[in-house]
């Protein structure tokens, strides 16, 4: 796609949806309001923005309908996968099993490396047991917190 002059005209990064880039593609004077619309989930407001232009031709107007009708199943499509990833009991224990299985397996090697006789933690297990569990306790707390508060703030 052509660099667009009009910064109101241009793409904010990302892919964009099939609609906003054939009207961003054929210099759509309204793009911000129709993929705002739809964005919202105002189908109506999209397509009575379309309907009321007189800049579309018939075909560039049918093919943005096809256009529309495409992001809608995509954004249908992404709704029941994410759905569908939060019912699954294996999504919410990956970080606590991650954590459980890193903490046995790393102090099993601390305890049990060249224990036979008297026991020692060899010093070159404290630098990581450290940084690794510091870090892995600030993440696992800290995004659990996140995701309540984030929760807390949607209510």
């Amino acid at each position: 796609m052509a660099e667009q002059t009009n910064p109101n005209k241009r793409k904010n990064g990302g892919n964009g949806t099939k609609l906003g880039n054939f009207l961003r593609s054929i210099n759509f004077s309204d793009v911000a309001e129709v993929v705002g619309n739809v964005a919202t989930g105002n189908i109506k407001g999209a397509l009575e923005v379309l309907s009321n232009s007189e800049e579309l031709s018939e075909a560039q107007m049918k093919l943005a309908l096809q256009e529309l009708e495409y992001d809608m199943v995509e954004m249908q499509e992404v709704t029941k996968r994410l759905e569908t990833d939060n019912e699954h009991t294996i999504t919410r224990l990956v970080r606590p099993v991650t954590y459980g299985l890193m903490f046995i397996i790393f102090m099993f090697m601390a305890l049990f490396d060249g224990n036979m006789g008297s026991f020692t933690i060899n010093k070159m297990y404290i630098n990581p047991i450290e940084s690794l569990f510091t870090t892995m306790t600030v993440f696992y707390f800290g995004s659990r917190g996140l995701e309540k508060m984030m929760k807390t703030f949607k209510k």
